[in-house]
């Protein structure tokens, strides 16, 4: 509805200067369309200003949010504490030595073991 107040505003103004009203009654209606149409341009004009205010808030928020939910993100996991360590894999050589070290002991306990 509010879209149309300033078209019939222009078509009254318009017809006023086609085919124009005697004395007052004239006079009134022009101020009235008049006034119709600079009421809806401010009103269109404050509706501009406000939906730029809030689309340059949202994106502000928007901007600070994303900061605190990501910060530390790469050092720490979003279900709880720090991710678990795992031990260092053993190089060939410190397995090789492990098992003989294995191997050893299990010789040394069962000396009548035959290989």
């Amino acid at each position: 509805m509010a879209r149309w107040i300033p078209l019939m505003a222009s078509i009254g103004l318009v017809s006023l200067m086609v085919l124009p009203a005697p004395g007052i009654w004239g006079l009134l209606i022009g101020v009235g369309c008049s006034l119709a149409i600079l009421v809806s341009a401010f009103v269109w004009v404050l509706d501009q200003i406000a939906t730029r205010l809030a689309r340059t808030w949202d994106r502000r928020d928007r901007r600070r949010r994303r900061r605190a939910m990501h910060a530390g993100s790469g050092m720490m996991r979003k279900a709880g504490g720090p991710a678990p360590v795992e031990p260092p894999r053993p190089s060939p050589i410190q397995e090789r030595a492990r098992i003989a070290a294995l191997r050893r002991q299990a010789s040394d306990a069962e000396p009548f073991r035959v290989r």
